[in-house]
């Protein structure tokens, strides 16, 4: 589901998939005319996401989202603090997330590469020294904390404690570093806020002609009394400096950030990047009170050739955030910038409520208040469903039609819940988001659903549902208008020649473009299985990992294909939808020369072609909605509501559904009792059944739904203790 100083080289660590292995796949092996199909077992194609655990404690997980895009969202280890501080640096083409607490050691103990999200393990990070599981990361993160405070207390760092004797962690060989011929000494000179030369500052340097002139050793350095040298090339060049101010026990208690997006190089030169520079607050008027919970700032600079370097800086819980305004636009390159933050409503009786705002600058900076009215935002009536009471994640984060991906830290949320939230509106941005029932150990986020993408409008109103009950099995729909580049989601099935690839998610809600998955905790369990038949033959089947996507070669013939997907969860935080059994028909037959529009593909695979070409199969796919559903799950006893609504796999033919029934159990489906439907328009059909419970304790109320269109497609669902009826 989900993008970077003088460091020595980077640990290649293994990336670990998350979700279940299935079996090794076997070859494809589509049945002959005259003869019996042999069964293939299959393999799921390369998981959407992978989680990467940092040394100092923090997850972060990231999604593969194809088109050559990336999110991910961080699960930070610290909840406040100097730890909880984080930089994103997009440098190299590759991408680091590193507590503000670590960058003083990086390459003064600390290897960048512990904090490469693309390398770093699943369960564990190894250094030449020591392994480290989440509970040793999350221990040596709390010690590197602490060492921050006191060294940061005296002035300088490295050299003591962790550090001290020449300790490292992560470093090797020193990456060897271009040939040049003539270089020149640049200084960035800088004073603190106070006008006392810097010693803490950080400094970022990229070359905006060619940004792979400088490697990882070359482009950071710190302020030591007031400079921080490089030897470089003749050329153009752009530098970032951030200065910190933290209170008596460390916790940031503000940021500045200068920019000098464009400078030449033609000799020794100095540069001047006084904190003082970073003159205007970053401040954000809403239209109702609100308080500042999350502030941040990106800066992405693109040079003439290479990769874009980004630095983007989350300054942690209600931390001020000061910018140096730019008012000449930049000559080379290209020159992004945003601020975002998350606000929330002051404490009261009423509906609690929260902006997620971004604003985006092209070419220069301009000073950072921002004035929001109505016709800047989207306003989306949220509700967060759970049965249990938990402490719960969230992650909403914007991501411009200039970005290569992105993500931010996911924060806590009291589930179940009910909410407003306001959202910045604009045509080149896409919001994408993760939610969770709870963090396990390991660090992944839980019983969630995420969000596959939404371009807002300004002054759009919506509702969402975050794990409305039932949760079944869907496809991953882009519901928002399309953007240049922005996340591509494969249709549910699709037949490529005489390739049928499918791609479902099961234990998803009933909105559009939210899917769940499979994955559970330490306590839960889980289990899944998927048959494909071809005329009644197995031709394929195996187990899922988190996701059910393969890829079956068929006969060429006109066919019936029948897929069955069962798919199960149950621990201490999942009673409801605990198991699914959906069984699919439908008429295929031979494909050439089709193309889905975009931003559809075939598959969003790692590595798949954007551009292969294949075509939606009919599968019906049913969405619930049960009325007075309340967010724990549960309805109150007596007469009960359901509308089943029957749609296509997005982009296939669609043909009418001539007929549904609704069907519903009260004991755990040892027997069945029919609902009187009616049909409406368009695919849709409301069930009306009444459930008493037979005590205090309520029921659990399974669901069967089947539906057939006029093609020949029909599919039969049925979902164990769909929902709650209290007594």
């Amino acid at each position: 589901m989900r993008k970077p100083l003088t460091v020595l080289g980077v640990v290649a660590l293994v990336a670990t998939g998350a979700g279940v292995a299935a079996a090794a796949p076997q070859q494809n092996t589509a049945p002959q005319k005259n003869a019996a199909p042999q069964v293939a077992q299959q393999q799921a194609d390369q998981p959407h996401d992978r989680t990467a655990l940092l040394i100092t404690g923090d997850v972060v997980t990231v999604h593969d989202v194809g088109g050559g895009r990336e999110t991910y969202d961080v699960a930070p280890a610290a909840a406040r603090g100097p730890a909880r501080s984080l930089v994103h640096l997009g440098l190299g083409g590759r991408n680091y997330e590193i507590p503000a607490t670590a960058v003083p050691y990086l390459g003064k103990g600390l290897d960048l590469g512990l904090f490469d999200v693309d390398k770093a393990a699943t369960d564990h990070v190894t250094t030449p020294t020591r392994t480290f599981d989440r509970a040793a990361a999350q221990s040596f993160g709390a010690q590197l904390a602490k060492q921050y405070t006191a060294d940061r207390a005296r002035g300088t760092f490295g050299g003591r404690g962790l550090f001290a004797s020449g300790a490292t962690y992560g470093t090797s060989a020193p990456a060897k570093k271009q040939p040049r011929t003539v270089l020149n000494t640049l200084t960035l000179a800088a004073n603190e806020a106070d006008g006392t030369p810097s010693d803490t500052g950080v400094a970022f340097l990229t070359n905006t002609d060619d940004s792979t002139l400088l490697d990882s050793n070359e482009s950071v350095n710190y302020f030591y009394d007031g400079t921080a040298k490089y030897s470089v090339p003749a050329g153009n060049y752009s530098a970032i400096s951030v200065f910190f101010t933290t209170a008596a026990d460390g916790t940031v208690s503000g940021v500045r950030e200068v920019v000098d997006p464009e400078f030449a190089v033609k000799g020794d030169k100095t540069v001047r990047m006084d904190a003082a520079k970073a003159s205007s607050k970053v401040t954000w008027v809403t239209p109702r009170p609100a308080l500042l919970d999350d502030n941040g700032f990106l800066v992405r600079r693109a040079a003439k050739t290479g990769p874009a370097f980004s630095l983007d800086y989350d300054a942690g819980p209600g931390v001020p955030l000061w910018i140096s305004p730019v008012a000449k636009p930049v000559q080379t390159g290209a020159l992004q910038t945003y601020p975002y933050a998350r606000l929330v409503s002051p404490p009261s009786s009423g509906t609690p409520y929260e902006y997620w705002l971004q604003k985006a600058s092209i070419g220069s900076i301009p000073k950072q208040r921002y004035t929001v009215t109505s016709a800047d935002l989207a306003t989306l009536d949220t509700s967060y469903y759970a049965e249990q009471e938990s402490i719960g994640r969230v992650q909403r984060s914007g991501l411009f039609a200039f970005e290569d991906g992105g993500g931010r830290p996911g924060v806590p949320i009291d589930l179940p819940r009910h909410q407003i939230e306001y959202v910045s509106a604009a045509p080149d941005l896409l919001w994408f988001g993760t939610t969770a029932k709870f963090v396990s150990q390991s660090g992944s986020w839980v019983g969630g659903q995420f969000m596959t993408g939404e371009v807002y409008r300004g002054g759009q109103t919506a509702t969402e549902g975050y794990g409305k009950f039932p949760l079944h099995t869907a496809e991953a729909v882009a519901v928002g208008t399309p953007i240049k580049g922005s996340i591509h989601v494969a249709p549910g099935a699709v037949r490529a020649g005489d390739d049928v690839s499918i791609s479902l998610i099961p234990l998803s809600d009933n909105q559009p473009g939210h899917t769940g998955g499979l994955r559970g905790g330490p306590n839960d369990t889980e289990s899944g299985h998927y048959t494909l038949t071809q005329d009644g033959t197995i031709v394929a089947q195996g187990v899922p990992g988190d996701d059910v996507q393969f890829t079956q070669a068929v006969s060429p013939e006109p066919a019936t294909l029948g897929l069955t997907v069962d798919a199960a969860r149950s621990g201490p935080m999942f009673s409801l939808s605990t198991a699914t059994h959906t069984e699919w028909t439908w008429r295929s037959q031979h494909v050439d020369g089709a193309a889905l529009p975009a931003p559809l593909q075939c598959s969003v695979s790692r590595g798949a072609d954007p551009d292969a070409l294949c075509q939606a199969e009919p599968l019906l796919m049913p969405g619930y909605d049960i009325g007075g559903l309340g967010l724990d799950g549960s309805t109150a006893s007596g007469p009960q509501s359901l509308d089943v609504t029957f749609a296509h796999v997005q982009t296939s033919a669609v043909s009418a559904v001539s007929a549904a029934t609704v069907q519903f159990s009260t004991d755990g489906g040892a027997t069945w009792q029919d609902a009187t439907v009616t049909p409406g328009a368009d695919g849709a059909f409301h069930a009306a059944y009444s459930v008493v419970p037979d005590d205090f304790r309520g029921t659990a109320v399974a669901l069967r739904v089947t539906a057939a269109d006029a093609g020949g497609s029909t599919v039969a669902e049925t979902i164990t203790a769909a929902y709650r009826v209290n007594f």
